[in-house]
């Protein structure tokens, strides 16, 4: 069980975590698709959070990243996240976050609330293509997805943003600082849910559309995680 100690530093599974939380080696991928809001809406029924909104579609994100060099260990994830809107901050609300290793799992939960469960993936990421086989633990299917983006951007690109996770009637706020190179984007993508996940079947009730707004493959991720704030709803 993950314990805090009194200098703000976290224990679990025997290690100790400081902040920042630093991530110094990954690659990602993200195929991002327009979905109707009121899907959106009811899965955010109750946590505090509203959905970003442009003619009743919301951003659904759909990451995939191969964590190799970092405070958290070297595993693989996918997840899926909204963007919404919370007390004027405007972030990412992640969803599903199932991961392939339990340390990352509880801490993910511990430090920002995240929803991480554990999974088994088949994950690849390779130029300008990335491919993944998800499957729960007990070997379910959830999704089968392939991303990819042959445009080639030719810098790297810093950024911030505040991760939103609902959390003992709040909202915690998790600011991330990153930087992205190896950078290429298109507008190439599938996905085939499984059936009788809830992540499966969420995406099949939101009704993914055909492409894809935009893909993002990233060569090289690297970022740092703050503690989380906890904001009342």
């Amino acid at each position: 069980m993950a314990t805090q100690n009194e200098d703000g530093t976290w224990e679990i599974q025997g290690r100790r975590l400081g902040f920042p939380v630093r991530i110094g080696e990954a690659s990602a991928a993200c195929a991002t698709y327009l979905v109707r809001t009121g899907g959106v809406r009811d899965l955010l029924s109750g946590t505090g959070l509203e959905p970003v909104s442009v003619a009743g579609r919301t951003p659904l994100f759909l990451v995939l990243v191969d964590y190799r060099v970092n405070d958290l260990g070297d595993y693989d994830e996918a997840g899926v996240a909204f963007l919404v809107r919370h007390r004027g901050r405007t972030g990412p609300y992640i969803h599903q976050l199932p991961v392939t290793q339990s340390f990352t799992m509880e801490a993910g939960r511990a430090l920002w609330g995240l929803p991480k469960w554990l999974a088994r993936a088949e994950l690849t990421i390779d130029g300008a293509d990335a491919a993944c086989r998800l499957a729960d633990e007990h070997g379910r299917h959830v999704l089968t997805t392939q991303i990819h983006a042959g445009l080639r951007l030719p810098f790297a690109l810093p950024g911030a943003i505040t991760a939103l996770a609902p959390h003992d009637g709040g909202v915690l706020a998790s600011p991330v600082r990153a930087r992205v190179g190896g950078i290429r984007v298109g507008r190439r993508a599938s996905v085939e849910p499984g059936s009788g996940h809830p992540m499966a079947d969420e995406l099949r009730a939101l009704g993914l559309p055909r492409r894809p707004l935009v893909t993002v493959v990233a060569d090289r991720v690297s970022f740092e995680m703050d503690p989380a704030l906890l904001v009342p709803r």
